[in-house]
């Protein structure tokens, strides 16, 4: 097996279709012709969006749905749909680390070996 597969993800669809009104008007964005302004793409189209079902299936193309999560902030899940909004955050340490991009990962690393290093240089100091 390859172990550049993509990883399995369990879908869930996120009941209701107002997470996008709701990222919007957390965002400061009155209305969904403000936030259309702001994209710089017809209300029309935006208002659609928000009338849109959730997960893949949503109709929102990929492209918009970038530019959408990137102004409110979000991840491109939320904006689809595929994401709870009222889920509620991690606790601990572990699912935030699982949560990192590789790079991120490679960051924390190389600061808890540093961390390491200097409670090891510590303990043969007898600081400890």
């Amino acid at each position: 097996m390859s172990s550049l597969a993509p990883a399995q993800t369990p879908y869930k669809a996120i009941s209701g279709k107002r997470t996008l009104q709701r990222l919007r008007r957390q965002a400061g964005y009155r209305s969904a012709k403000e936030f259309a302004e702001a994209l710089g793409i017809p209300g029309s189209t935006y208002a659609r969006y928000e009338r849109a079902g959730d997960g893949a299936d949503c109709g929102i193309p990929l492209p918009a749905a970038w530019q959408i999560a990137d102004k409110l902030g979000c991840s491109i899940d939320l904006v689809i749909g595929r994401e709870d909004i009222d889920a509620p955050e991690p606790e601990g340490i572990q699912p935030r680390y699982e949560a990192l991009s590789p790079e991120g990962r490679a960051l924390v690393d190389s600061y808890l070996s540093y961390v390491e290093l200097g409670e090891r240089a510590a303990r043969s100091q007898g600081r400890r």
